[in-house]
């Protein structure tokens, strides 16, 4: 339960980010609005790392390289959300993003990228995929 918290908080926290984004982006540029949210979500990052004295760094080696490349995702992702959100307003842009992830995280379990078994996808969950689809179609007309 715990974790379905955390998710529900993040992603309130994501439509913040995104309307914020999308305000620094009509001011600034897009790009300025990804370099500054980029820059300040460092700051608070390292912020909390530093009142929690979390020691993991020397665990660093241990990690892909292509993993710690992965902050540099999130200037396209912000990008992304940014011209999204300018051209599709909040509500589509969110909807759509998140049966985008649904979809890729499916097809990233059902290939086994996890390391845990590969998902068995039913009629139901087939279906309540296809329902979401169906209520992003009826937000956008």
């Amino acid at each position: 339960m715990k974790g379905i918290g955390y998710a529900i908080l993040g992603g309130v926290f994501l439509t913040l980010q995104s309307t914020a984004n999308a305000a620094i982006g009509t001011r600034l540029g897009t790009w300025h609005a990804a370099t500054l949210t980029q820059g300040t979500g460092f700051v608070a990052a390292l912020v909390i790392l530093w009142m929690t004295r979390e020691q993991s760094w020397r665990k660093l080696s241990q990690v892909k390289l292509r993993y710690r490349l992965g902050g540099m995702l999130a200037a396209v992702i912000i990008f992304s959300n940014i011209t999204a959100f300018h051209n599709n307003g909040a509500a589509l842009t969110v909807s759509s993003l998140l049966i985008a992830q649904i979809l890729a995280t499916l097809g990233m379990e059902k290939a086994g990228w996890f390391g845990k078994h590969t998902l068995q996808l039913r009629l139901p969950q087939w279906l309540g995929i296809g329902l979401m689809i169906t209520g992003i179609l009826c937000l956008s007309f």
